[in-house]
């Protein structure tokens, strides 16, 4: 074979070992990204108040203008989500799904102004009425239904990122820090073997040539 075939072949090789280390790097990259969740997400570390709450549901709502607390949903005693972040100017919409509630604070910033729905502490709203508040002030709110809250219907609202917060384990592990799986790690350690080889075989033949495959004069 000529030295036009065997560099034909070499460039060949080449071309096929750099798309092979493309795409195996590409799936490392991908792959820590899915896995690692750009160094873990966080949430805001709430009150023990609320650690005994019915529902305990949690939603990060930052970003929004306005949200929707549902009040004793489907006639449960709980607020629907239990927790949520959100934005400072954010108004939040309490919806009452169910009579016999209401919303008052227990606690919040100094400023804050959740004052609660109108009347006494066990005034409650009729169903299908709703409470509207903005709140400006950051920091964290948490709240009940008076009626209810030795039922454990309660509430709490980070508000903005001056809130003290923590590190979730996205893959539901329980750990402050995210955890990658052993399949992932498998895969780095594939992904950088494969990754060598190629590039070791690509300096031999560049260095030695080769011949590899027919090639037509």
């Amino acid at each position: 074979m000529s030295d036009q075939s065997a560099d034909v072949s070499r460039r060949a090789f080449l071309r096929a070992g750099a798309g092979a280390t493309a795409v195996a790097a590409g799936a490392g990259t991908a792959a820590a990204q899915e896995e690692g969740g750009g160094g873990g997400s966080v949430k805001p570390v709430w009150p023990s108040y609320v650690s005994d709450a019915n529902n305990g549901s949690y939603e990060d709502l930052r970003g929004q203008s306005e949200v929707t607390v549902q009040v004793g949903p489907d006639g449960n005693f709980s607020f629907a989500p239990t927790k949520i972040w959100i934005e400072s100017g954010t108004t939040i919409v309490f919806e009452f799904a169910s009579p016999g509630h209401n919303v008052k604070p227990t606690e919040q910033p100094d400023g804050g102004g959740l004052d609660g729905t109108e009347g006494g502490q066990f005034a409650t709203i009729a169903q299908g009425e709703t409470y509207e508040v903005t709140l400006e002030t950051g920091g964290m709110y948490t709240y009940n239904c008076a009626p209810h809250e030795g039922q454990g219907m309660k509430g709490a609202i980070a508000v903005g990122e001056d809130v003290e917060t923590e590190e979730v384990d996205t893959g539901g592990g329980g750990g402050s820090r995210p955890e990658v799986p052993a399949a992932a790690k498998s895969l780095g350690i594939a992904t950088g073997f494969g990754m060598a080889a190629t590039l070791g075989l690509a300096y031999f033949f560049i260095k030695y040539g080769g011949d590899y495959g027919e090639y037509d004069e």
